[in-house]
């Protein structure tokens, strides 16, 4: 009995032992064995990581693109002269000094000049940064916005090999916010402008610039939308990109996968004021042909067919029996220029310029500034739910675009015998001279310097509503007056966009 309880006992310790050692030795195993099968699973994934990236293509292409486009970005960067002589707070330091110390820091001369009586020249310099790209490296020529270097007294590109270079000349397009900077040096490497038309929502591209002054900075993504449009500039035909761009990117290249600029970044669309994702690209067949007229002629010279036009809805379509939506309704035609010569009316729907479908304003007014003047075309339209085609010859853009709406203006022939040129006041000129559409006259529109009508305040801007006490209503009413005038000059009642009048005495010039 006591030889079997003994066994027993030792048996029932092993076992105990047993038992102790698997709790201990046990979550060891366990881990060890769990640590052995996530270490196979990511062998495993990082074997078939090894294997799937010997398909990517896109981080070479992208690599491959960068390396092509570097070499043709460029920084910009800006000094603008601020003239502070006379500034205010030169005479607020003065006051301040008596005030609080009993005497003023300038002693007995006038605060803000020297000791000769002079006015000191109190000149600073911002800076600012932008970015652009080479287009032409044989000529030097290179691509930004005008926002960056406008009102600049001098600009300098940096190269990526570290070169800053001064540029020789600018020339800038605010209509479009393109400019042009012409710079000299050897070793130039450029970019090609590419075909904006080509590109579709969705296609892959880069940015390139120096964000927030960070040079030779890439960011990808893709074209998110075409024909973007914001109302603050005159021609918009936007690329939108979700290609990461800020302040500091402006000017530089948004190029396709060709390597190809396709459009020149110029804004962002945000809340905060950073990138939020819509980045605005200027097309490059916009900057091609602009680009062009900056660097043959230095200006811009756009074409004009002379009519007010807008978009049209459903129901207004419908009223108008047209086929669609898609078109532009011209809402008026200038008295003088090529729509009114064609015979186009008010109520016409133009749908075709030459070979260009025009479904939209934006799209009607981009083409048409891109025709050159003298240029030829046959525009489609309905009229009465019918279609027609006619023939027009564009002209140039004038300087004044509402001048050029307003009724015909027959200057008075009085120029020289009273030293004055006058207008008919209808009511888009009279609104831009600060006066009530409804009022009636004649608006001076120039004053001879030196004339009696100089001498006594008459100047342009003002409003000639009687002459010798006779109600007027149009230059040839005023023209009339002034010739039928017998005796040494005409008295006139003026009035300004104040409110005030008052009767002047003109006298007739005897040269």
């Amino acid at each position: 009995m006591r030889t079997t309880a003994l066994r027993n006992s030792t048996l029932t310790l092993l076992v105990l032992a047993a038992v102790g050692v698997g709790c201990l030795v046990g979550p060891l195993v366990v881990e060890q064995v769990g640590y052995a099968l996530a270490t196979g699973e990511n062998r495993a994934a990082r074997e078939q990581l090894a294997k799937l990236s010997g398909y990517d293509r896109m981080s070479e292409l992208y690599r491959a693109v960068a390396k092509a486009v570097k070499p043709a970005v460029v920084v910009v960067h800006v000094r603008k002269k601020i003239d502070m002589s006379g500034h205010p707070s030169v005479g607020d330091m003065d006051e301040f000094m008596k005030r609080y110390f009993g005497r003023s820091p300038y002693g007995n001369r006038t605060p803000g000049r020297t000791p000769g009586g002079e006015t000191p020249k109190r000149e600073y310099f911002s800076s600012g940064v932008g970015s652009g790209v080479i287009v032409d490296a044989s000529k030097g020529y290179i691509l930004t916005n005008w926002h960056v270097v406008q009102g600049a007294d001098e600009v300098e590109v940096a190269l990526l090999d570290g070169r800053r270079i001064k540029t020789e000349w600018v020339r800038t397009d605010q209509k479009t916010d393109i400019a042009v900077v012409k710079i000299k040096a050897d070793r130039l490497i450029d970019a090609p402008l590419g075909d904006s038309d080509k590109m579709g929502v969705g296609d892959c591209v880069m940015a390139l610039g120096a964000p927030e002054g960070l040079p030779q900075t890439v960011t990808a993504g893709i074209i998110s939308a075409k024909g973007r449009t914001t109302g603050r500039r005159g021609y918009e035909n936007f690329l939108q990109t979700d290609a990461a761009i800020n302040h500091g990117n402006s000017g530089g290249p948004l190029v396709n996968m060709k390597g190809q600029i396709i459009g020149i970044n110029t804004a962002i669309v945000s809340r905060t004021g950073v990138n939020e994702g819509i980045g605005l690209s200027i097309p490059s067949n916009m900057v091609r042909n602009v680009m062009r007229q900056l660097i043959d002629k230095g200006e811009v010279v756009r074409g004009y067919i002379g009519v007010h036009i807008q978009d049209v809805d459903e129901q207004l379509a419908k009223s108008f029996e047209l086929p669609n939506a898609d078109g532009v309704l011209v809402a008026g035609v200038a008295p003088s220029g090529p729509a009114r010569d064609a015979g186009m009316e008010a109520g016409d729907f133009i749908v075709n310029v030459g070979a260009r479908r025009t479904k939209t304003v934006n799209e009607l007014r981009n083409y048409v500034a891109e025709l050159s003047p003298g240029q030829s075309v046959k525009v489609k339209l309905y009229r009465d739910g019918k279609l027609k085609t006619v023939t027009m010859k564009i002209a140039k853009q004038p300087d004044d675009m509402l001048s050029a709406f307003n009724a015909p203006q027959r200057k008075a022939k009085a120029i020289k015998k009273l030293g004055l040129e006058v207008i008919t006041a209808t009511g888009e000129a009279a609104e831009k001279y600060g006066f009530d559409k409804t009022v009636k006259g004649v608006l001076i529109t120039k004053v001879t310097p030196g004339s009696d009508a100089e001498k006594n305040g008459l100047a342009s801007g003002q409003l000639i509503t009687k002459v010798q006490g006779k109600a007027i209503a149009s230059a040839d009413d005023f023209n009339k007056a002034v010739a039928s005038a017998k005796a040494g000059g005409i008295r006139l009642l003026v009035k300004d966009k104040a409110g005030g009048q008052r009767f002047v005495f003109i006298e007739f010039s005897k040269s």
